[in-house]
């Protein structure tokens, strides 16, 4: 499932208002949120119960989602309302790894246990962004 651009939308959602559902509306808040030029960064963008943005937190790490799922599940259970959480990591143009979907599968199970949702799982590399779900 290939997405090629990331580009912020003209209308992103505003936080704690407007809906995020679509791909492209989490992915236009993810590009305002990326640094450039791509680093090794993972963002968790954590959503409400009706989907709006409660929270964003960028954990600048070379490390898999594995070994920083915790610290991002600790993040996102300090925000109250917040009962899914959707991830986009930048491997500063690396693609995609083997383990990906091993580790996202893993992940899942950790965030269900803290009572959230890991709903998609982008990878950003050089010129495509792939999505895991």
């Amino acid at each position: 499932h290939m997405l090629h651009t990331i580009t912020p939308l003209s209308d992103v959602p505003r936080a704690q208002l407007d809906p995020i559902t679509t791909l492209s509306e989490k992915l236009s808040v993810f590009a305002l949120a990326l640094s450039r030029p791509l680093r090794h960064e993972t963002i968790a963008m954590c959503c409400d119960q009706r989907q709006r943005g409660v929270g964003i937190f960028a954990f600048d790490s070379k490390l898999k989602l594995t070994q920083i799922i915790e610290r991002i599940i600790g993040a996102a259970i300090s925000i109250d309302s917040a009962t899914k959480i959707c991830l986009l990591s930048s491997r500063q143009g690396a693609g995609r790894d083997a383990t990906d979907a091993s580790q996202f599968f893993m992940a899942k199970n950790r965030c269900q246990d803290a009572g959230l949702e890991l709903t998609d799982w982008f990878l950003v590399a050089h010129g495509e962004t792939c999505i895991l779900q």
